[in-house]
């Protein structure tokens, strides 16, 4: 038996592209960004959940998700500036995007070898 190499089919389409900068990033699950970062996600999916975990507390990443309408958690604030602003998870509704911030509060979930950290801040957006 001989092994087969190559790429069968297309590769899946990313679950969103994160841009910054001027630069496309295609994400097909978890990925690492850098804490104090602004995303713009874009996506086809009606729903995607968005999550920090390792780090420090206070440490924030926030969104853009054009399109998208609502939030399932945080705390609705009425400006761009306000949601810049935040020390919590909040989010904020503009014309034709939903603004995500997710806060890290710190939290670890156990200590050793195989517990590592944990817990974390997620937000479910929805269109």
């Amino acid at each position: 038996m001989g092994a087969r190499t190559g790429r069968i089919g297309d590769p899946p389409a990313p679950v969103a592209v994160l841009s910054r900068n001027g630069k496309d990033f295609p994400v097909g699950g978890t990925t690492n960004v850098r804490a104090g970062t602004e995303w713009k996600v874009t996506t086809e999916r009606p729903a995607l959940s968005l999550g920090v975990s390792e780090l420090n507390a206070g440490s924030w990443v926030m969104f853009e998700l054009p399109g998208f309408t609502s939030a399932n958690s945080g705390t609705a604030v009425d400006s761009l500036d306000a949601l810049r602003k935040a020390g919590t998870t909040s989010y904020y509704k503009g014309n034709d995007s939903l603004w995500v911030k997710l806060v890290s509060t710190g939290d670890i979930l156990g200590s050793g070898p195989t517990q590592g950290p944990g817990g974390g801040v997620t937000i479910q957006a929805s269109r």
